[in-house]
């Protein structure tokens, strides 16, 4: 297949998912106002609800997302499309070049810490080069 093929692929499942997702969040409630909606925290330290921008490598910066666009912010999971960028970090991480491409993100496993629900699990699914990748994150561990 080639990587037209493949960012064709892509785009067929991040519109499969979009359209089959059938959790609806509430779009008029700003995320200062979530207090009781599950919500993740990003490197920032605040606790957001549907963030734009979300950088998954805290300590240097190495991977993040960008051009988050939610489909779904439910109490169970949280779904988008987005941008993954990465550092190759080859040969090491201060020479390497930082690679984009798209990105299906999901939330899961909310946990209630400090009185409020956070989601703690980030599972992120991109293509590189011809192939399909995907990882699981940790949040809040």
């Amino acid at each position: 297949m080639t990587m037209r093929g493949l960012r064709y692929l892509l785009t067929g499942m991040l519109s499969l998912l979009a359209m089959t997702t059938t959790t609806v969040f509430d779009s008029t409630v700003p995320a200062s106002a979530a207090v009781g909606r599950v919500v993740v925290q990003p490197c920032t330290g605040k606790a957001e609800v549907r963030p734009s921008r979300f950088v998954i490598s805290c300590g240097d910066g190495n991977s993040y997302l960008t051009k988050l666009k939610w489909t779904a912010w439910g109490a169970t999971s949280a779904k988008a499309s987005a941008v993954y960028t990465a550092n190759s970090c080859d040969p090491y991480c201060a020479a390497g070049k930082f690679a984009s491409s798209d990105a299906a993100v999901t939330l899961s496993a909310p946990k209630t810490l400090k009185g409020r629900r956070f989601f703690t699990a980030l599972h992120v699914g991109y293509v590189s080069g011809a192939k399909f990748k995907s990882f699981n994150f940790a949040l809040l561990t």
